[in-house]
């Protein structure tokens, strides 16, 4: 299989069905169990282009795939001018404890889409949420370290960190840390030969 993660940038258009354009949504050429290659639409903000939600296939009805990517609202958060090279929004589908890529069956597009889940996971802040992260960006408008997002190739380990914020709203990862700060330095132990004893003495 190949895995040519190509991000499908552009609006696709089929008849009158029109998919908006998102940075995220990807392209996978995959072999069709009959032996014919077919290219698959791989929603990355859901696991990148290995673990990702298949909302769509290229050449067939592209009703599924308008429906779960026009009701999206990272493309727009993603345009914003305020969109942060710390943000890592994710999409949690029904379902979407999966480690496979999971094709949306073409049943009711519509329903499917009312539980999918929306996060804004900042890679500064999130351990302060858990796993109620925030749905919208409001946090990041006068946030102060706030910096440009530059292209998604250009962010390093971008879907590695997808695929750990997702385990962090599914409460597969702990988001606990380590206190920060000094800690008060513990006792010294009690003296026990005679020159620790008057070493102490003098001390006092």
């Amino acid at each position: 299989m190949d895995q040519g993660n190509r991000s499908a940038h552009k609006s696709l258009t089929s008849a009158e069905t029109i998919v908006q354009p998102c940075e995220l949504r990807l392209e996978r050429r995959t072999v069709a169990p009959d032996g014919t290659e077919r290219v698959e639409f791989v929603c990355g903000a859901s696991g990148g282009p290995e673990q990702g939600y298949v909302p769509g296939v290229a050449g067939e009805d592209p009703s599924s795939l308008a429906a779960i990517c026009n009701a999206c609202p990272v493309p727009e958060a993603l345009a914003s001018r305020r969109a942060c090279l710390n943000l890592v929004p994710v999409r949690r589908f029904p379902g979407g404890k999966h480690s496979l890529p999971v094709l949306q069956s073409p049943g009711s597009p519509a329903e499917s889409n009312e539980q999918t889940d929306t996060f804004f996971v900042c890679r500064w802040f999130y351990t302060l949420h858990g796993q109620d992260q925030p749905r919208t960006t409001m946090m990041c408008r006068y946030c102060p370290h706030w910096f440009p997002r530059p292209p998604r190739e250009l962010i390093p380990d971008y879907w590695q960190e997808t695929r750990k914020m997702l385990r962090v709203v599914n409460g597969e990862e702990s988001t606990r840390q380590e206190p920060l700060g000094f800690a008060p330095a513990p006792p010294p132990p009690p003296a026990t030969t005679w020159w620790q004893r008057l070493l102490e003495k003098v001390r006092i």
